[in-house]
Parts: structure tokens; sequence; C-alpha cells
């Protein structure tokens, strides 16, 4: 069971690893500055930020706006035949799975805290307290569910577009419409 939303997927390019990292360079701000400003800038509308390591990489999408959810992108670029492969991780930064973690803990010790004292007071109307915090559980799911997997699909876009790779269908299940 996986606590933190997160998603692998596979690439297939036509295009050799060389050149797949020349494209994600290219993809890649020159000088990567620590920037503490309020409104980030993207004056040359470079798509993505971070570090390119040998055949691996490690970045995020460059953005005009804040998002908490935004996935952090790693993988590695391996040559296939003629073309290449690329192998691609999205996860939650770490700063909010701690921040994510902290905020369960509460709410589900509130829980106990007023389950508990339902119990030991015998008083019924204590117990719904404990919903206001099932509550808080179930918004930080949903808001951490869709946040997260609205940004994979934006990352899967941009880097569909970097390596030159045709759109796949996420899905390809039995009687999916693409299947033959």
């Amino acid at each position: 069971m996986k606590i933190f939303p997160s998603q692998s997927f596979v690439l297939h390019s036509d295009i050799s690893a060389n050149e797949a990292l020349d494209n994600l360079s290219g993809a890649l701000p020159k000088d990567q500055k620590l920037s503490l400003r309020f409104i980030p800038r993207n004056p040359d509308n470079i798509p993505f930020k971070g570090y390119i390591y040998g055949s691996t990489f490690n970045i995020k999408r460059n953005l005009l706006y804040r998002n908490s959810f935004q996935a952090d992108i790693s993988g590695e670029i391996f040559a296939e035949g003629s073309g290449c492969k690329i192998d691609v991780r999205l996860s939650l930064m770490p700063l909010v799975k701690g921040f994510l973690m902290l905020w369960c803990l509460f709410a589900g010790i509130f829980c106990l805290i007023f389950l508990f004292g339902a119990i030991k007071e015998q008083e019924p109307n204590l117990a719904f307290g404990s919903l206001i915090a099932l509550g808080m559980l179930g918004f930080c799911y949903l808001i951490t569910s869709l946040g997260f997997k609205s940004d994979c699909e934006e990352c899967r876009k941009a880097l569909n577009a970097v390596f030159k790779v045709e759109p796949q269908p996420i899905f390809k299940g039995k009687d999916w419409k693409g299947d033959k």
C-alpha cells in the first residue's frame, strides 16, 4: 500500500540516448541560481529546472506559480536499439511528505482523543468530534491525490515533448480503444 502518491512509467523514444540527454539539458536553464523571490520568473520559457548526472536526472517543472504538490521527477536514460528508453519516477517532494505526515499524525491523535473521551465519559456527542478529524484526513488525501495527479499529467506531456515521444495512453487494459 502506497502512503504517498507516486508514479513510474517508461518512455520509448526514437532518438538516441545522447540526443535525449542533449534535449533534456537544453530544457534546463544554463545557470541555476537559488531564487528567494515571492513570484518566480521564467524569462526564457524553460520547461524544467534541476540537474543531470551522467545518464540520470532529477528535475522539476519550472512553474510561474507555487504548487505544493509539484512532482519531483527523477529518471535514467538507457540506449535501446536505435532509440532510447527513459525510466521516469514521479514523487512528492520530501518537505511536502514531512508536512503531510505531521498533518495526518495530529489529525489521527485528535480522532483518538475524541473517541476515547466519548467512551470514557459515556457521551456519544463527543464521538462526533472525531468526524472532524476524519474529515481532515479525508481532505488531506483528496487534495494531495488530485493535486499530484494533475501535475503528473502535465509532467508527462512536457517530458513527451522534450524526448520527442508520441503521446501514450496511461491505461492500456482489456477493451481499450487503442488496442487491436
